[in-house]
């Protein structure tokens, strides 16, 4: 492939990516709304919005009611700390 056509791949992925991101700020209410955020960010509150997830789906986990609007960052007890956090 010649350069222009590295350029134009290269800029397709970037585009992508970009979409990418912005879908995940969609997702994820743990991330603030109220400020910009990195993308390292934004991939750490994924992984701990997930990670909330899991536990929320053990069998067994115990269930909290939700109240009010979501908090900034997701609460979890220091034994279950992941490195990202």
């Amino acid at each position: 492939p010649g350069a222009a056509e590295q350029a134009a791949a290269a800029a397709a992925l970037l585009y992508d990516m970009k979409g990418c991101y912005s879908r995940l700020r969609a997702l994820v209410p743990t991330l603030p709304r109220h400020r910009r955020v990195s993308k390292v960010e934004i991939l750490q509150h994924v992984i701990d919005y997930i990670w909330d997830l899991q536990l929320v789906l053990q069998p067994g986990a115990p269930r909290a009611a939700p109240v009010g609007d979501p908090p900034e960052a997701p609460c979890m007890p220091a034994a279950d700390s992941i490195l990202c956090r």
